[in-house]
């Protein structure tokens, strides 16, 4: 069952992503976590965006 709010919640992942590929220039020493976690965040909005039901899933 898709979220009613999946509108909302895809553009809060995308600026999420944003925010961490961002903080990446600014803490070069934690880029892989922040890298990993802006991968999250884009793998939730696709998911998002294709009316499934979200699952945060391991990264590969």
């Amino acid at each position: 069952m898709p979220l009613t709010n999946a509108r909302d919640w895809s553009l809060m992942c995308d600026k999420q992503a944003k925010l961490m590929e961002n903080m990446r220039s600014h803490f070069p020493e934690r880029r892989e976590p922040l890298t990993e976690l802006s991968h999250h965040w884009r793998d939730l909005k696709r998911q998002l965006d294709q009316g499934g039901i979200p699952r945060i899933l391991p990264h590969k």
